[in-house]
């Protein structure tokens, strides 16, 4: 349990960090969808503090349905 603990936690901060690196790089260029992809951006990045704040709880959805958000909204950003 400790170790799924660990690599959620790890998960989440490559997660974190990614995500802010794309919000600054989107955020200098004229996309028009813009504004958008930063608030979807801060969204996926306060879910996990959310659950720290006991908010949401974790749960197998959670587990299940987070990755794969992170996955498709950093796949339609890809080309921002």
């Amino acid at each position: 349990m400790i170790l799924i603990r660990i690599l959620l936690l790890a998960f989440n901060v490559a997660v974190v960090a990614y995500l802010i690196y794309r919000i600054l790089q989107i955020q200098k260029t004229n996309n028009p969808n813009k504004t958008w992809i930063i608030v979807i951006s801060i969204l996926l990045l306060l879910l996990p503090a959310t659950i720290l704040m006991g908010f949401v709880r974790p749960s197998a959805v959670y587990l299940l349905l987070y990755p794969v958000a992170i996955a498709v909204h950093l796949y339609l950003i890809r080309n921002s």
